[in-house]
């Protein structure tokens, strides 16, 4: 695959994979949980629940549905670029660190502490 196709084959990957990871979050269970710093969006490209104990089942449920989905997803991009799962996942874990609000937790390493964004 050439350079340049490659680079617009991930450009329109990853704005395909960002507007669907956006309808995603706007599950008002997720916005709420991710509000009250119950979950957060992790290094992997994946959400994480912060604290077991505050977690509903309906948010763990939609936490593993929403992983779920964006597995699918970065599945579905890897094979389209040839890179691999875990790069486009991180990739993406870039991305909604980017988008995510004001106070939302976020866990930027394997071994690092859940963060607020200022």
């Amino acid at each position: 695959m050439s350079m340049f196709k490659k680079i617009a084959t991930w450009f329109v990957a990853i704005f395909a994979a960002t507007t669907l990871m956006t309808a995603w979050a706007a599950d008002p269970v997720i916005e709420q949980a991710k509000a009250q710093g119950i979950i957060g969006e992790q290094y992997d490209g994946y959400l994480g629940v912060i604290d077991n104990n505050r977690a509903s089942g309906d948010v763990k449920r939609k936490v593993s549905e929403i992983n779920s989905g964006r597995l699918a997803e970065y599945t579905r991009i890897s094979q389209k670029t040839g890179d691999p799962v875990d790069t486009v996942a991180k990739a993406m874990a870039a991305k909604q660190f980017d988008r995510a609000g004001s106070g939302e937790m976020l866990k930027p390493g394997p071994s690092d502490a859940w963060q607020k964004k200022p």
